[in-house]
């Protein structure tokens, strides 16, 4: 295939200016995809611009009479409302699947309700099936064939994925999209190759590919077609440098009762606390004095980008909606104006497009704002969801890593020091430049950052699961009247003199009162 001769990397008036990591992912594309090989990966990170290179590649593809019309599929209305807004401005045509219209985007849900239909669109033209955040789909639980297509192999696909497979059979080209392009279930994704992990791939665009996880990662790794990482991006300035700050306590005492006697436990991290069996991450989040002092030090260092940016934003991920109600009024009781969309929310996209151009600081949501979300000036988030997946923790980071002027070159990313967390914060070295992966360590009440150390990352994965978030406990703070829910165990965090009690209804109370180990890169 011979792609247009067409600088797009210079200013148009009838076309837009790409990055140039766009453009060489559309050279790319447009000289592999054949026939032959009709399925294109682009692996490139949250915040690049994946969807405007889509819609410029859908429109390369129309002009050289390779395809007639665009299927793009998505995870939320909210995305896909941007792409097909996308996708109309670039190709000129709308894209709601109507007579004479260049094609259609729906969401993944919607892809059952309307397979027929599409079938027949592809058997009535040339089709390229754009597939959003395509770690949705699950192709199968184990890849039968090294260095081929999992077309075929349907066993364990899901809903999704075997929808996709049937509409792929009639389709001319496909174009998945994801900056995390695997399954934490482990299975493959359609229609994608997968190859054993020491295989060097001639063909790759980048000198060197990622091996990701796969169905069987001892055997298979998946390989993109084009990669675009984090690393890539700070130094091409598209992408921030994020900091991940992760709030921690030296000093926690666990007071436990057994036999009408009182023993005094002493832990010095969070991570530490976690492994004792009564202690879990997703209760703690919901505890009100680490939760009040990560929404502390956020809405300061909000305040601080405000001082330059006014239209500046931050983030606040819940772990559910009942949560996210709770955050949203303890950050308006603190004086700061709140965005909340939840799937329960009229009027979400609503929301969402008036928080995009308004000027709101916050934004509290529980999943809708975690992928696929493309608001600029989000530059602080707070992470209070009780998930911890590599996958979530990257799409959230996503959500607060683009770009909009040379001033806003970083961005900050707030969370408990949970062990899995901070691993994850430590493989993002592999994305960064050399001159930015520093780590620092921090005390929790210290007004100024201190300058960059080595903190190596000593602690074990926890263990003990996140469990579900329940009633909120009771609380006694100190000055305060005593709550009187019964009490078999405590646990008190030290900082100063503040001290704060929190009792759980599983027989743990917390006292809560931190220092912080800060990590940042």
């Amino acid at each position: 295939m011979t792609p247009r001769q067409i600088n797009r990397l210079l200013p148009s008036l009838t076309s837009p200016t790409l990055r140039a990591w766009q453009a060489r992912c559309i050279e790319t594309a447009l000289q592999r995809l054949s026939d032959q090989r009709p399925h294109f990966l682009c692996q490139a990170t949250p915040g690049a611009g994946k969807m405007l290179m889509a819609a410029v590649l859908a429109e390369e593809l129309i002009l050289n009479g390779s395809i007639d019309h665009v299927i793009y599929l998505g995870p939320t209305s909210a995305v896909m409302e941007r792409a097909r807004e996308t996708f109309s401005q670039i190709l000129g045509r709308p894209m709601q699947g109507r007579l004479g219209d260049i094609g259609i985007a729906l969401t993944y849900q919607a892809l059952s309700f309307r397979l027929e239909d599409l079938k027949q669109l592809c058997r009535q033209g040339r089709v390229l099936l754009v597939w959003d955040e395509s770690h949705h789909a699950a192709g199968a639980t184990a890849c039968a064939a090294k260095n081929a297509y999992t077309s075929s192999a349907a066993t364990g696909a899901n809903q999704w994925g075997l929808a996709l497979l049937a509409l792929e059979r009639d389709v001319r080209f496909t174009l998945a999209l994801s900056g995390t392009p695997w399954r934490t279930d482990g299975s493959c994704l359609p229609m994608l190759r997968y190859m054993a992990p020491s295989h060097e791939d001639a063909s790759a665009s980048e000198p060197s590919v990622p091996t990701l996880p796969s169905a069987d990662s001892d055997r298979l790794a998946l390989i993109p077609d084009f990669t675009y990482l984090l690393r890539d991006a700070i130094q091409d300035d598209v992408c921030r440098t994020p900091q991940i700050y992760l709030i921690d306590n030296d000093d926690i005492r666990l007071v436990a009762e057994q036999q009408a006697q009182r023993e005094t436990l002493y832990y010095q991290s969070i991570p530490a606390l976690l492994r004792h069996p009564g202690v879990h991450y997703a209760a703690l989040l919901r505890h009100p004095g680490p939760q009040q002092h990560l929404l502390d030090v956020s809405c300061q260092r909000l305040r601080q980008l405000q001082e330059k940016d006014p239209t500046a934003a931050g983030l606040v991920v819940a772990s559910n909606i009942s949560h996210a109600e709770d955050i949203a009024d303890c950050l308006k009781q603190m004086g700061q104006t709140v965005c909340l969309v939840t799937s329960q929310t009229e009027g979400a996209h609503a929301r969402l497009e008036a928080f995009r151009y308004g000027h709101t600081s916050w934004i509290v949501s529980v999943n809708m704002v975690s992928e696929g979300i493309d608001i600029p000036r989000l530059q602080v988030c707070c992470y209070l969801s009780h998930i911890r997946t590599e996958q979530y923790f990257r799409q959230v980071l996503g959500r607060i890593i683009r770009r909009r002027h040379a001033q806003d070159d970083v961005c900050y990313f707030y969370a408990l020091n949970e062990s899995t967390l901070r691993h994850y914060a430590y493989r993002l070295f592999d994305d960064l430049p050399d001159e930015h992966a520093a780590i620092q360590l921090d005390s929790f009440s210290s007004p100024t950052l201190p300058a960059p150390i080595v903190y190596p990352a000593t602690d074990s994965i926890a263990s003990n699961d996140p469990g579900t978030c329940g009633e909120l406990p009771t609380i006694d703070m100190h000055g305060a009247p005593h709550a009187q829910a019964p009490m078999s165990e405590c646990v008190s965090f030290s900082e100063g003199v503040r001290e704060i009690t929190l009792d759980l209804a599983n027989d743990v109370a917390f006292s809560n009162a931190f220092l912080a180990r800060l990590v940042s890169l």
